[in-house]
């Protein structure tokens, strides 16, 4: 049906208490048809977007579009001017408004602005969501490590520590982290070296529509820690240097479909400000109005409002993380939206051993997509304890930012890549790739191979002022494999083979008599996948080098 200028209205009802008695107010979602008369304009998006989210853009290719033109002021104003109603928030990319009223007859003083599309009415009770009850203390007994300490097995299954000792830890990346609140993150001792280290970009509450975040909720200061923690010797989390946005979309109070609206405004705001990842360990299927529940057909990748955000968030290239869910022992038994998708990097959990835990949802998509996408360990992972100390947490909520974590320490070790490259590496380096299934999807992703994945192979190698080429047969290569090398022309006989990590530690040398500018390694041993440097020297000092990816 084609709309002019049609105000589509979706309402939301909630129950806030007060201290002499609960008032029924109602929000809904106010859909407009058009931006024709906008005072915006796509050639000057410096008017809505920063120059940080300008610079993503053009950096990914990514055009303006009248998708990111805000909502036009003179249709808010249209609505507000009807009396009793407050306005809330603006969903540019649904071309919606947010509004309240305590009035029902506002509604139909909207409608008859215009036709109505269609309304859609929740109501919602109270629920006892309590988002800190699989935590649990870490005991004395438990071995460190030197510097990771107990934080050590969450990094090193997903192989970030070569990215670690390379120097790249999240700097220069912005993670925008999307939660029920973040209690006691300007107070734990894990996070202090974040707060004091200027890299909090901002923080906005979508449920109180105010900037305060440290309040309401632990769980989002738990979620922040596995990623930007830092106590030598007991937690270090996967991108220590990395910038965050703290917003707050989840009532914890209640479980209603208008926290996905919240999550959408909170989506537009981080992509205006420049974020170039967002995490979110959240999920949506069951809501305390049964009649407002999702049904496992709606998870298809692209139907509910909170995945379709996902999916527009990527559009504007930024990598959208999520959790899978903790459904795996309950009757949903699924991923929950938005981590179904089809632009959501989707996480599942895995303990200790690596073993897809019991409570972590499973795939696949109602199509028969793959998902989850990944998985990370989030069974008894390293927080903080929100005081002095850390933390065993469990839940997707927590394999989800360990995976964000590492993917900024992953982009900003290649910052050329796309959000749909980083994506796809992650993916690709995953240890079940090639036979994905329903428990862990793609299976652990590797991230040193993920950054051999994104740093194209390069046989031009420059000798002096002259390109000579070494080329390595197979390569990518599997631990074991022999290696064929293939010599420069005026390389001699005798030549010294040397396989450097990407810290520069030489993990692997032999000697060997080439034969008509051919050599083979007859095996290449402990390896761990990833990025290496291949160099070969031959007696009279001739230096050729190659990367290599072993898997």
């Amino acid at each position: 049906m084609e709309l002019n200028r049609i105000f589509w209205i979706a309402a939301f009802c909630s129950v806030f208490a007060s201290s002499s008695a609960q008032v029924s107010v109602n929000r809904y979602l106010v859909y407009f048809s058009d931006k024709d008369d906008t005072p915006y304009s796509i050639d000057q998006p410096e008017q809505y977007l920063s120059d940080r989210a300008i610079s993503r853009r053009l950096n990914q290719n990514i055009a303006i579009t009248e998708e990111d033109l805000p909502v036009d002021p003179a249709y808010i104003q249209e609505v507000l001017n009807l009396g009793d109603v407050d306005f809330i928030y603006s969903l540019k990319w649904f071309n919606a408004i947010l509004v309240e009223t305590e009035d029902p007859s506002v509604i139909d003083q909207i409608s008859e602005l215009n036709p109505v599309v269609g309304t859609q009415l929740s109501t919602y009770i109270g629920n006892d969501l309590d988002l800190e009850s699989t935590v649990s203390k870490i005991t004395d007994d438990r071995k460190n490590e030197e510097e990771y300490g107990p934080s050590f097995n969450q990094i090193d299954m997903i192989n970030g520590l070569p990215l670690h000792e390379a120097g790249y830890k999240g700097q220069g990346i912005w993670v925008a982290v999307f939660d029920g609140g973040f209690r006691f993150t300007d107070s734990a001792l894990a996070l202090q070296d974040f707060m004091n280290g200027g890299r909090l970009i901002g923080t906005k509450d979508f449920v109180e529509g105010d900037n305060d975040v440290f309040h309401r909720s632990n769980h989002g200061t738990y979620v922040l820690s596995t990623m930007t923690g830092n106590i030598p010797g007991s937690l270090i989390g996967t991108a220590p240097e990395a910038s965050y946005l703290l917003c707050i979309t989840e009532d914890v109070q209640i479980e209603r479909r208008i926290e996905e609206s919240n999550w959408a405004a909170a989506a537009e705001y981080a992509d205006s400000v420049g974020v170039d990842i967002i995490n979110t360990s959240l999920g949506y299927t069951l809501f305390d109005n049964e009649e407002e529940n999702h049904s496992y057909e709606e998870l298809d990748g692209n139907s509910t409002l909170i995945t379709r955000a996902s999916n527009i968030a990527a559009s504007k290239g930024i990598l959208t993380v999520n959790s899978a869910g903790n459904s795996g022992n309950s009757a949903w038994y699924y991923i929950g939206a938005p981590a179904d998708g089809d632009n959501v990097l989707a996480v599942g959990a895995v303990d200790s051993g690596e073993n897809a835990v019991g409570f972590s949802s499973r795939g696949p998509r109602v199509d028969g997509a793959i998902k989850p996408n990944v998985m990370a360990r989030g069974f008894q992972s390293i927080g903080t304890d929100l005081d002095q100390g850390i933390t065993g947490i469990n839940g997707t909520s927590f394999s989800a930012p360990i995976i964000s974590g590492m993917a900024a320490s992953l982009w900003q070790a290649v910052p050329s890549a796309t959000s749909g490259e980083v994506f796809d590496a992650i993916e690709q380096s995953a240890h079940l790739y090639n036979m994905p299934n329903d428990s862990m999807g793609y299976g652990i992703p590797d991230f040193a191979l993920a950054l051999g994945i994104l740093q194209p192979l390069s046989d031009d190698v420059i000798i002096g002022n002259d390109i000579n080429t070494i080329s390595a047969y197979p390569n990518p290569t599997d631990n074991g494999q022999a290696l064929t090398l293939s010599l420069p022309e005026d390389f001699s006989e005798s030549i010294l083979v040397e396989i450097f990590d990407i810290t520069g530690k030489l993990a692997y040398s032999e000697r060997l008599i080439s034969q008509a500018k051919r050599a083979t390694l007859p095996s290449i041993l402990n390896l761990h996948a990833g990025l290496y440097i291949l160099n070969v020297r031959d007696e009279i000092g001739r230096t050729a080098t190659s990367k290599l990816i072993v898997r």
